[in-house]
């Protein structure tokens, strides 16, 4: 079972290349100078990072995906610029250098499993300066929430001569909050399937109270939480956590 593999990325890529409008500018209102470092786990293919370096601030990144660091790498390339990215796991980051700004955008908090969420929070916290800020969204729970028992052809995508179909399955564990995503991506050329991956996409829904208890046991204070409307386009938003340890 792959994670981000090589088809999920170049699907994700067509659609979330660049963070850009509402979004992008939330975030990068908390570089309030050009001296400062910024740190932003969880990284994927740099749709926020590449932006940032554009602006000329100081940031590097990791992820777990090596097709989407690559990504990132051949973005930043085209750019003439040379992305700070590397291969590692959130819950396991150590750094001699200290931040002051580490950033998590697009609710990929989320998809950290309980017992690491913790973990991970206790490794960023570890890693700020203690004037620094963290500042990350997560995926909320709702209401309305619709199970898809059996592969269903959710979207596809023209590549020039060959296609990524994408199928997905859903299911919702209302006790444990958790929204599961089994999704296919199969490659087809000449109307043929030449390559397939599978993916288990597992994301934590968060009620606001609750992921901000979870933030204050783990040593954050100043909590602060931004409601950005047209965050993600037009009648689209999100909350954004910002807090400090100092």
């Amino acid at each position: 079972m792959g994670y981000y593999g090589e088809l999920c990325t170049r699907l994700y890529e067509s659609d979330k290349s660049i963070a850009e409008g509402k979004e992008l500018d939330f975030y990068l209102s908390f570089v309030t100078n050009k001296d400062m470092h910024v740190l932003e786990p969880m990284c994927g293919n740099g749709r926020m990072l590449i932006p940032f370096m554009q602006k000329g601030i100081t940031i590097e990144g990791f992820d777990l995906s090596e097709d989407m660091l690559h990504a990132c790498l051949e973005k930043g390339k085209k750019l003439n610029l040379a992305p700070n990215v590397y291969k590692q796991r959130i819950e396991a980051f150590t750094s001699e250098q200290q931040y002051d700004l580490i950033m998590i955008p697009f609710g990929s908090f989320s998809l950290l499993p309980n017992e690491l969420a913790s973990q991970s929070l206790a490794a960023m916290r570890a890693a700020l300066k203690p004037e620094g800020k963290l500042l990350l969204t997560i995926m909320l729970q709702y209401d309305g929430i619709q199970e898809i028992p059996e592969w269903t052809r959710a979207s596809e995508k023209q590549f020039q001569d060959e296609t990524i179909v994408f199928y997905k399955k859903v299911h919702y564990n209302a006790e444990q909050n958790l929204l599961t995503s089994h999704q296919k991506y199969e490659l087809v050329r000449d109307g043929q399937v030449v390559q397939t991956e599978m993916m288990d996409f597992l994301l934590r829904l968060y009620a606001l109270e609750e992921f901000e208890q979870t933030l204050a046991s783990n040593g954050f204070q100043r909590i602060v939480v931004h409601e950005v409307k047209d965050g993600y386009g037009e009648g689209t938003y999100f909350h954004a956590f910002e807090c400090g340890i100092g």
